[in-house]
This record gives C-alpha cells, sequence and structure tokens, in this order.
C-alpha cells in the first residue's frame, strides 16, 4: 500500500514543482523597483519626502517573508539599484544623498546657494533626529 501511495503523489509534487518555479520567474521579472519610483518623483519635481515616502511603501510591500524591510535597508537598496545601472539613473544621482540626510537637494542650473539653502532645514544643534524613525 505505501508504493501505491507514493506514486499518487508523484505527479502531484511535479506539479508543484513546475508552478512554483514558473510563479517565481514572474516574480524576478518585475520591471519596477524603489529606485524607479523615488529617481521618477524626484525628476518630476517632487521634494525629497514624498518621493521616499512613496519608493519605500512599495518596497515595503514588494517584500515578502516574515520580516519587513526597515527604511535604513531600503534606503540601502535604492542606492545599491542606481550604482548597479548608473545610465538609467544618470538623472538621479545627485539625490542619493537626500537619502540619508532627509534634505531634499536641488540640481536646478539656474537657482542659487543662497535659497538651496533657506529652503532646507536643518536638524537643531545638539539634537539627533533620527529621520528613519517611523
Amino acid at each position: 500500500m505505501p508504493i501505491g501511495i507514493n506514486r499518487k503523489f508523484l505527479p502531484i509534487s511535479i506539479i508543484c514543482l513546475i508552478c512554483s518555479t514558473t510563479l517565481g520567474l514572474k516574480v524576478n521579472g518585475a520591471v519596477t523597483n524603489g529606485a524607479d519610483i523615488y529617481c521618477f518623483m524626484r525628476n518630476g519635481g517632487n521634494t525629497h519626502e514624498p518621493s521616499w515616502e512613496a519608493a519605500y511603501q512599495f518596497i515595503k510591500s514588494k517584500k515578502q517573508g516574515l520580516f519587513k524591510t526597515s527604511p535604513k535597508q531600503a534606503a540601502s537598496l535604492i542606492v545599491e539599484e542606481v550604482v548597479q545601472d548608473p545610465e538609467k539613473y544618470a538623472d538621479c544621482i545627485n539625490y542619493l544623498g537626500d537619502l540619508y540626510t532627509g534634505e531634499s537637494s536641488s540640481i536646478g542650473i539656474n537657482e542659487n546657494k543662497e535659497s538651496e539653502v533657506n529652503s532646507t532645514e536643518k536638524t537643531p544643534k545638539g539634537k539627533y533626529i533620527d529621520r528613519y524613525n517611523y
């Protein structure tokens, strides 16, 4: 009797194996990533915060498993994606530092330094603010 049971489960296990590899290819074949969202929004004129929030929410929703991606890990993923394909993200390289400082840098050609300095928020002296504390 055990031999007959094993023969019945063999086709089922083969089907499960084929389906799992097919589904795995679809998940890995995704075109959009966190860097795409962050860079698209920044290049569209958005400041750091809304661009970061959208990219971070996307990265968190794509992560499967028991543990979620921390904001620091998500920032590292965005940087890694940009570094791996610098031609694709050529317009976004200047924004990477904002992922770690929390300030919105501007790369406009006609803007002067004084207006840029006055438009960013600074951390008060002696006070540490963890921008990734959600």
